[in-house]
């Protein structure tokens, strides 16, 4: 598939993205490249204030390889001190927003942060009072200067409102005296880190992926050109910069010249106000997400026709429904934290596009599946052990040689992940490595069996893991969530199951719920529904 931007034939971009902020504000200067909840940014500016910012850290103290943490919603601030950061060389460290006082104390003290910039308040979140429970006996003085015991490293407090603490307030950070933008650049590699991107931890603490200028450069641009977005057009961001999606969907405008909305969080009505507002030609978003909004009272109440397009992922059936409702196409895709991944495009026909296909590698990509055990390379059409390589893959886990070492293996990322190519090079994603069952000596997938109830026409959404079995040594559950208005037993799943899988494919457990639950990421927490029968099972001190 040839993609273009105006004309130019896209390529892997390997300068740094303050570079690509400077080109960008030389040819688009005037024009509006983000849209945020409370302004309109255009690319001169965001490099004004990108290049303030960065004059304000330099005051502070902060020099190349320092970590600056960001601890707030979507806004403005948090994109304009990402690139002063980047400019100096400093390394950002996205913080959740969900984060509790173990979490954050963890990102806080394993990044080695030495700035600390957050919204007091955010939602019903008191971060004022959260902090003190993060670092216990912490002492603020004015201007913000910090002392920790818990976090030795933390030199300075900044805040973006008013705050209960004598913190610095943001704004100053915009007087400090004009530097050298040019010779900073010179400093720069694209080889090096620009984020400490912590991944969601649930049974242990997260770790930290070291990416580069490169991988956030460029994960999200393709994307978004496979979905035919054009210089002046509108995008529309669901994901939280905090979340690795959302931090890579920020500098897509640097490279096509489109804009980006985005709100301070997601809901449904400010998502399809915002749609119909600035005339978004595409989305993308969780499949739920979807759902809350043609759930919403007020759905049809917008005007949609400006979407053409999106990206997603879920189940056939509800990609169907989607599709229908919303009158666009849609797109899946597949990505890791720690590399890059493959994505679907426009052109594949709607039955593959439906499946949990993901298309072929983003450029610059290598992936390929091994076996978990050997490592020898599997033949098309074997689910196996997913493995990435190329110029967006991670440099390693931030101080953890040893988790690194687990992850890497001559240049390839292990993600832990299981997958498959078909015999046109279309990936297909099958569940988590960890979520491999194994009945009566027969691996099976998670996804697989998903996939399998998802066919029942009572059921909404489902999601699987193995549990202890005497005979078999471990079978399947399935966690359900029926259709509106629908009804089915657990024998009717059972038995839909026997008629269209092999029997090591049928849950032997069904278990229905109507809410599920999420990370701070939008990830399904799978490790609640382990936690939620882990008592019956046995499961207790299982791994998510």
């Amino acid at each position: 598939m040839t993609l273009d931007i105006d004309g130019t034939v896209y390529e892997l971009y390997t300068g740094t993205i303050t570079a690509r902020l400077d080109a960008a504000a030389a040819r688009w200067g005037d024009r509006t490249g983000w849209v945020f909840a409370d302004r309109e940014v255009t690319f001169a500016e965001a490099k004004e204030y990108a290049d303030k910012v960065a004059a304000g850290l330099l005051d502070l103290g902060v020099r190349r390889g320092d970590k600056v943490a960001l601890w707030t919603p979507n806004l403005f601030e948090w994109w304009a001190t990402a690139l002063g950061a980047m400019r100096i060389g400093a390394l950002v460290v996205p913080m959740n927003t969900r984060f509790k006082e173990f979490e954050a104390a963890h990102v806080l003290g394993h990044s080695d942060a030495s700035v600390l910039i957050y919204q007091p308040g955010f939602l019903d979140i008191d971060f004022d009072g959260l902090l003190q429970q993060v670092a216990p006996g912490i002492e603020i003085a004015d201007g913000g200067h910090v002392s920790s015991e818990v976090l030795p490293r933390l030199r300075r407090v900044i805040t973006i409102g008013e705050s209960r603490h004598p913190t610095l307030d943001w704004a100053a950070l915009l007087d400090a005296p004009a530097v050298d933008v040019e010779a900073l650049e010179q400093q720069l590699d694209p080889s090096d880190p620009v984020y400490i991107q912590f991944t969601s931890g649930t049974t242990s603490a997260p770790k930290g992926a070291l990416l580069t200028h490169v991988h956030v450069a460029n994960f999200a641009v393709e994307l978004y050109l496979r979905l035919g977005v054009r210089p002046g057009e509108a995008i529309f961001n669901t994901q939280p910069f905090y979340h690795s999606g959302g931090a890579a969907t920020l500098p897509v405008p640097l490279a096509i010249g489109c804009n980006l909305v985005v709100p301070h969080y997601y809901t449904p009505e400010s998502t399809m106000r915002a749609i119909e507002k600035h005339r978004c030609v595409t989305r993308g978003g969780i499949l739920t997400m979807f759902v809350m909004e043609m759930e919403h009272p007020d759905f049809h109440k917008y005007d949609r026709s400006s979407l053409r397009c999106a990206w997603t992922g879920g189940a056939p059936d509800l990609m169907d429904r989607v599709r229908e409702v919303f009158g666009i196409e849609l797109i899946q895709l597949y990505g890791a934290t720690e590399g890059n991944g493959c994505l679907g495009d426009l052109d594949m026909p709607w039955e593959i596009r439906r499946l949990p296909c993901a298309g072929r590698p983003m450029t610059g990509a290598e992936v390929k599946i091994v076996h978990p055990e050997t490592h020898e390379e599997l033949p098309v059409g074997e689910i196996g052990d997913v493995w990435m390589r190329g110029p967006m893959t991670m440099l390693g886990y931030y101080k953890d040689p040893e988790r690194t070492a687990e992850a890497m293996v001559d240049g390839w990322v292990r993600v832990g992940d299981l997958g498959s190519f078909d015999e046109n090079g279309y990936f297909t994603f099958a569940g988590r490595l960890k979520d491999m069952i194994r009945v009566g000596g027969e691996n099976t997938s998670a996804e697989e069996v998903e996939l399998v109830v998802m066919q029942h026409p009572a059921v909404q959404q489902a999601q699987v893991i193995g549990v202890p079995d005497r005979r078999l040594g471990e079978v399947p559950l399935a966690f359900v969530e029926l259709r509106p208005g629908a009804e089915a037993s657990a024998e009717d799943i059972i038995a839909h199951c026997k008629a269209r899988a092999a029997n090591f494919r049928v849950p032997r457990h069904v278990r229905f719920v109507t809410e599920w639950p999420y990370t701070g990421s939008g990830k399904l927490a799978k490790g609640e529904l382990r936690e939620s029968v882990a008592e019956e099972f046995g499961l207790l001190g299982a791994v998510s």
